[in-house]
């Protein structure tokens, strides 16, 4: 553990993404097998409880995760360097990190004792076991008076999993593909296909990748579809099947022998929110994993997103908002089926195994219509009507086309069209990243309300970065207060914005927020008084809920 915190110590004082990686893969490389998986797993993971394996492919729950709180820790280090919960706090929130609090607290005043990561590993056991409060207080505290205050440092920042030195999932995935000598894709596959990267690393290390089968009740990356900008750009639209491009929540829905998890886009476990989808998916027979979207759903059609987001972020849905708000899953395609991957199968054969799964089956649970057309007039025609059914507008499926996790290759692209256009004021930039670090290339963007202006969303894509260098030049010339790297302006520049709906938003004071706006044009014919009001917005919103 004493030499896993000086190099992530090493890690974080470097910008560049590929030194970090080469950091990280030079330690992996001298470590014993042992120490390998422990290593990846705290720096992916964080502790793991050594229960009993739960890797096969009907595992219905993943490790538990360690629940240490703040105020546990906060306890064990008041009593470890005597100062008093003020102070701890002050100091917690200049740093903003409990594990850069209790390193730079217990200098002078830890053991300075080594920790080796299979004894770090036994803590967090430790840890996993204690029932009390006071028990995993006195068990930090021990820890906190013994060892090193750096490691002591990431020794905490493993248990609250936030490390904060620039390492994100996909960087430990490539370290271990380096330090095994092997390509990314072939880590980044396998671990798609188990969940479990410590295992991977090992795996990888004894060449034994190709053994790792696929298991379920683990969130998988979802194939993705790239965007068709123009429908004329469609090679051969005979050669497509076309499905409806759906406004709800792409979900997963893992199931074996009556257990069922639902996973978001986000990789988040939704199961809680939909018991009626959960209570459904549990009678189908034997096991499988279905790639799908969750919509809102009365009389034969989807609702709007905005009634569908009610049912986001509950443990526990009352039985009157499941009636409110009914929900289903529109499948589209599966993934695995009775213990087979089905990944490299074209997606006829997939899309055949999917129908004789649901064929039996009803509402809530729904099959995606799938459609034919000869020519672009034809696609054309498909997108009218699925907009007619309240839908976004087409994903089309190249056919033969196999499943690639986490990959935008275009063989899956979806066609949409902005649902509106408003013309807005902007109030405040943001500096940019990457190749815009010196120019304010995000935009916070308003519409008038009475004498003012209301703020109602933010965009940064459109613009060519000959405008965006000219813009920077105006807003900073009109610029009024600076918080960091956020510069508020005065309302002088309009632009022209897309979007894909509106949305109710607490964010924002006038109570809206417009969904992947985009940029279209920088109107520098018009006057900030001359843009869209709000009144324009509360009808664009209730317009969407009809």
């Amino acid at each position: 553990m004493d030499q896993l915190a000086l190099i992530c110590e090493q890690i974080a004082s470097h910008a560049s993404r590929l030194k970090k990686i080469s950091i990280l893969a030079q330690y992996f490389e001298q470590l014993a097998d042992e120490d390998l998986v422990l290593a990846v797993q705290f720096l992916s993971v964080g502790p793991v409880s050594q229960g009993p394996s739960n890797h096969n492919l009907f595992a219905v729950s993943e490790s538990v995760k360690l629940s240490v709180g703040s105020s546990v820790l906060r306890a064990a280090l008041q009593s470890a360097t005597g100062w008093d919960t003020r102070t701890l706090s002050v100091c917690h929130a200049e740093v903003g990190d409990s594990g850069e609090t209790a390193g730079l607290l217990l200098r002078g005043v830890a053991a300075e004792q080594s920790l080796k990561l299979n004894e770090a590993n036994e803590l967090y056991q430790d840890l996993f076991l204690a029932r009390t409060t006071e028990a995993k207080r006195d068990l930090l505290l021990k820890a906190f008076r013994s060892y090193r205050p750096l490691t002591i440092k990431y020794f905490v920042k493993v248990i609250t999993r936030g490390l904060r030195i620039g390492l994100m999932g996909k960087m430990v995935e490539e370290a271990v593909a380096l330090a095994c000598g092997i390509p990314h894709d072939a880590v980044r596959d396998a671990n798609n296909r188990l969940g479990d990267l410590a295992r991977v690393a090992l795996a990888a290390r004894h060449g034994e990748l190709t053994q790792i089968a696929g298991r379920l009740f683990h969130p998988m990356e979802f194939m993705l579809a790239k965007p068709l900008d123009r429908l004329e750009d469609l090679a051969d639209p005979a050669e497509w099947i076309v499905e409806d491009k759906y406004d709800g929540i792409r979900s997963q829905v893992h199931f074996a022998s009556g257990h069922v998890r639902i996973f978001s886009r986000g990789m988040e476990d939704i199961t809680g929110a939909f018991p009626e989808l959960t209570e459904s998916v549990a009678k189908l027979p034997g096991s499988g994993l279905m790639d799908g979207e969750i919509l809102a759903w009365r009389n034969g059609r989807a609702l709007n997103f905005n009634l569908l987001q009610q049912r986001l972020a509950r443990k526990k849905v009352r039985a009157t908002l499941m009636l409110e708000i009914p929900v289903v899953f529109m499948a589209y395609d599966l993934l695995l089926r009775n213990g087979q991957l089905l990944f490299d199968q074209p997606y006829e054969a997939r899309r055949e195994q999917l129908e004789a799964l649901l064929a039996s089956v009803c509402m809530p649970l729904l099959l995606s219509a799938q459609h034919r057309a000869t020519t672009h007039d034809g696609v054309d025609e498909l997108f009218a009507q699925a907009r007619e059914r309240g839908n976004e507008g087409l994903l089309l499926k190249r056919k033969r086309s196999l499943y690639e996790p986490g990959k935008r290759s275009g063989a899956w692209q979806k066609l949409k069209r902005p649902y509106g256009t408003l013309d807005v004021v902007i109030t405040s930039a943001e500096q940019g990243s990457g190749r815009r670090a010196t120019v304010l290339s995000d935009y916070t963007f308003a519409v008038k309300f009475g004498p003012g202006f209301v703020n109602v969303g933010k965009a940064y894509s459109g613009l060519t970065d000959t405008e965006v260098k000219d813009l920077t030049r105006i807003l900073r010339a009109n610029s009024t207060d600076k918080f960091g790297p956020v510069t508020l302006v005065k309302p002088h520049v309009v632009l022209e914005v897309a979007f894909d709906g509106v949305q109710k938003s607490a964010r924002h004071k006038s109570g809206y927020a417009l969904r992947f706006p985009r940029i279209v044009r920088w109107r520098r014919d018009k006057k900030p008084e001359e843009c869209d009001d709000l009144a324009r917005v509360e009808a664009l919103y209730n317009a969407s809920l009809q």
